[in-house]
């Protein structure tokens, strides 16, 4: 005697709340993709991210992207490509050490060289393992003092004094990355508050050199190459700490406006 078909119980899936699930649309890919535009993780990479800048979406990006695929193809890490980046910095640092022009130059030059694979080398760790932590950030910022330090040095060399500047450009760019970092931490606690976004801008180079603005790797990496290249340290340092004085000022009156708004 045949049974009748045991009736399939309906199964009831318990979807998390989450952006990308409930709102498929741009807002929700930030949302992911990005926690803030200033948090140096979000550092360029081998494919222009939405917190880059105009040197790393329209400069450096499509150079670093031929690296990445060209250290792709031949098995390459992406931890080889961001520590040759580091090694390039440090070289570029011993150039500026030297304090002639020819040292500036040269500098300029591996300076260059390195944004190109630090972008690369990221980008083909995010390719690897997106949500993984990298040091691509960590080894940004040995690079970047290091080469400060040498800067300094060969202002020193020439007969000019610019540690102090130094020491300014460095401890602004701390104060910037932990000030960052904090906020990032508090978008992490608030994100089940639906977040308010102004009116976006439109075209993606207008929203490029908005990021521009905030001085980000690629811009502050282009700007120590071009005014020692052209000028010398103490004009590299005295743009640095007034640019990058101007976008803390920026970025922390924008927090405190979305911070207040109902």
């Amino acid at each position: 005697m045949d049974q009748a078909p045991a009736r399939e119980r309906p199964v009831t899936l318990n979807v998390p709340d989450h952006p990308v699930i409930n709102r498929p649309d741009r807002e929700a890919a930030d949302a992911v993709d990005t926690v803030d535009a200033d948090v140096e993780g979000a550092r360029p990479r081998g494919r222009a991210e939405p917190g880059d800048g105009l040197v790393a979406a329209y400069v450096t990006g499509p150079c670093a992207a031929v690296v990445a695929r060209w250290a792709a193809e031949r098995g390459i890490t992406a931890g080889a490509v961001s520590a040759s980046s580091l090694a390039l910095a440090g070289l570029a640092a011993v150039w500026f050490s030297a304090g002639a022009r020819s040292g500036l130059v040269a500098g300029a030059l591996l300076l260059t060289a390195s944004l190109v694979l630090g972008q690369a080398g990221a980008g083909l760790g995010r390719r690897a393992s997106p949500f993984a932590v990298r040091p691509d950030a960590v080894l940004d910022r040995v690079g970047e003092l290091a080469v400060y330090a040498g800067l300094a040095a060969g202002a020193a060399a020439s007969g000019a004094s610019a540690w102090w500047p130094a020491v300014g450009a460095a401890a602004l760019l701390s104060v910037r990355h932990t000030v960052s970092a904090s906020y990032a931490a508090s978008r992490h606690a608030r994100r089940a508050r639906p977040a308010r976004r102004g009116r976006p801008l439109r075209g993606g180079a207008a929203r490029r050199a908005a990021k521009s603005l905030r001085l980000p790797l690629g811009e502050r990496f282009a700007l120590i190459a071009l005014t020692a290249a052209l000028a010398d340290a103490r004009l590299t340092f005295a743009a640095l700490l007034a640019w990058g004085a101007a976008a803390a000022a920026l970025t922390l009156g924008g927090r405190v406006a979305r911070s207040l708004a109902p």
